[in-house]
């Protein structure tokens, strides 16, 4: 009998690095998993679970803190028992205190990132002050279509989206950034495209993204009352 290739797709896990404070007194959660590693806290995708509630399912249920999901930090990818897998991190803020713990340290970024058992974690580290800012708030630009968004709305604190048009779109947008409120719209392609440029504009911007998104999906947009710092696309 001769035998085939064999392919391994990965499990698919996610995660937050989970801060408090700001400034020089920002720290960061670092967890001792089963295997006696420090890492950030993290869980595998359940079907059906986009990877934005995951993570924070995952950090919640790590950590016993309520969090506040911010921008995507990047991914790593490593072999455990000989299974390939692939974390997706978020920047994620603690919203609530919990009871200290033995297998969770909270540690200033230089000093978990000498704690760290993996060097690719130390990456995903340095992304948070790159991509994370403190007080931002985030807005959803959701394209209409058949797909529910539920999971990645709960994800963002969010019980619904709004219809709108380009103006009450602007203005529900403003709000959000102004206050940190996160907040979202369901609008066709050419108003979520529309509403995507003038933000940027109005905000400065980072480099254009492409504001396309198929039914169902959207953009979420992170940032403060004065600039757009990070804009990923999800599908839902």
């Amino acid at each position: 009998m001769e035998l085939g290739p064999s392919f391994s797709a990965p499990v698919m896990a996610a995660g937050a690095v989970l801060w408090r404070g700001t400034g020089e007194a920002r720290q960061v959660a670092v967890i001792r998993a089963a295997a006696g590693e420090w890492c950030f806290p993290k869980g595998r995708i359940r079907p059906g679970e986009h990877m934005t509630a995951a993570a924070v399912r995952a950090v919640s249920e790590s950590t016993g803190h309520a969090v506040r999901l911010g921008p995507w930090l990047g991914s790593t990818s490593y072999s455990r028992e000989g299974w390939p897998e692939r974390a997706d991190y978020f920047a994620a803020e603690a919203d609530s205190g919990a009871p200290d713990r033995d297998d969770l340290l909270w540690l200033a970024p230089c000093r978990a990132a000498d704690a760290l058992s993996r060097p690719d974690d130390v990456r995903i580290l340095y992304g948070l002050e790159r991509r994370a800012a403190s007080g931002a708030g985030c807005f959803l630009l959701v394209r209409d279509g058949s797909y529910s968004t539920r999971s990645i709305l709960s994800a963002y604190g969010i019980a619904e989206e709004r219809g709108a048009d380009r103006e009450w779109g602007l203005r529900i947008a403003g709000e959000s950034f102004e206050t940190g409120r996160p907040a979202a719209i369901r609008a066709e392609l050419e108003i979520v495209q529309e509403l995507f440029g003038e933000l940027c504009r109005r905000r400065l911007g980072p480099v254009p993204v492409e504001a396309t998104v198929p039914d169902g999906g959207l953009l979420v947009l992170h940032g403060t009352r004065d600039r757009i710092v990070v804009v990923e696309r999800h599908l839902a």
